[in-house]
């Protein structure tokens, strides 16, 4: 191979790898921000259907009025196979509304109000993409 052609397999080499790592950063900088919460629980013997409903409607008002939170969802699990009983599930704008979240003190307050209650829980973040 001659000087030129190897200089050509370079320059396609070096665009290929080139082309790549732009293409890659591409897709993540599209990446979205969005964030899905799913909680799965289940609650003690002890508490009641009454109770259950209460601490539902407690924990979507509490969380449905902080910013970047959406699409609050908490009821009853509709398959009668699954482990857990009930879920709330929510949209986060971003990290920062997860962060939030997390902290917010009247958010905490709810949880630990009725944490006595609770028998087993599974969290799951999930980032759109």
């Amino acid at each position: 191979m001659n000087s030129k052609t190897v200089s050509t397999v370079l320059l396609v080499g070096v665009l290929i790898v080139a082309g790549a790592i732009w293409s890659q950063n591409q897709a993540v900088s599209a990446r979205s921000p969005k964030i899905r919460r799913t909680i799965l629980l289940n609650f003690k013997p002890e508490a009641s259907a009454a109770q259950i409903q209460e601490i539902l409607k407690e924990v979507r008002k509490n969380i449905s009025s902080l910013k970047g939170v959406h699409s609050v969802f908490t009821g009853p699990q509709i398959n009668e196979r699954a482990s857990f009983k009930y879920g709330i599930s929510m949209d986060f704008d971003d990290e920062a509304a997860l962060k939030a979240y997390r902290v917010d003190e009247e958010h905490r307050q709810t949880h630990n109000k009725y944490n006595h209650l609770i028998e087993g829980a599974q969290i799951t973040d999930i980032r759109d993409e």
